[in-house]
């Protein structure tokens, strides 16, 4: 797993070559030499040059940019089939999230590895994704393939979304913003979570919770609109 935030996901008083060889010694049975030789190939797979160095580099003493991709390196130490990405590029700036992306990218296509990438940036989502789950209050509204869910959303909260991005070479006073608030977690009861917010919202929506069901060719909705019992009523 990559953590959401670099600078603090490393121990602050342990090398970084050390940290990487960790999963290696403990899951993969490696000795301390073995290991070493391993972390300075993953730091070299990341994309970091002088690789010794920055293996017996202390966290303070590299920029964000590099500790996530140092996090990436022990994140991929073990081979792993499935790699989750919280938030990877959070705290990077424009040019170095790219490059973070492209990388993450090019590792997957090398080894197999699957990626769950965890994020609100939509332009990550469209650049990286091949199927999109969006959630709301811990509940999945909508999934589908990314061309599809993009081209033709079907849940509100989904619509909102992707009505409040930028467009390029369009004039705008100001962005679309989806009214209202996120519920209390604690507060919660079984209801369409997102009605409140909603302009489509309905009785059944209030008292009861929709249920993700099929509504086009590999692409599900949670959403009262699409029941035909509630729509033909």
């Amino acid at each position: 797993m990559i953590f959401q935030e670099p600078m603090s996901s490393l121990n602050p008083v342990i090398k970084i070559g050390e940290q990487i060889m960790e999963p290696l010694i403990v899951h993969l049975k490696m000795n301390k030499k073995q290991a070493r030789i391993r972390a300075i190939e993953l730091i070299k797979q990341v994309g970091i040059s002088r690789p010794e160095q920055i293996a017996d580099s202390y966290p303070h003493e590299l920029s964000g940019g590099m500790l996530q991709r140092i996090m990436i390196a022990i994140a991929i130490a073990c081979s792993p089939k499935l790699l989750i990405a919280d938030e990877p590029t959070t705290a990077l700036d424009v040019t170095i999230q790219a490059q973070i992306l492209d990388m993450l990218r090019e590792i997957k296509d090398s080894s197999g590895m699957s990626i769950l990438l965890i994020t609100h940036d939509l332009g990550v989502v469209a650049e990286m994704a091949d199927y999109v789950i969006v959630m709301y209050s811990g509940k999945i509204v909508e999934e589908g393939e990314v061309v599809e869910l993009f081209n033709n959303p079907k849940h509100p909260y989904t619509k909102g979304l992707l009505k409040s991005k930028p467009v390029i070479n369009q004039r705008q006073d100001e962005l679309y913003s989806i009214p209202g608030q996120v519920p209390n977690p604690l507060e919660l009861v079984p209801s369409c979570y997102f009605h409140d917010r909603c302009e489509h919202c309905m009785p059944v929506c209030v008292s009861q919770q929709p249920q993700l069901k099929e509504v086009a060719s590999r692409q599900k909705v949670a959403c009262w609109l699409y029941e035909e019992a509630v729509v033909h009523a």
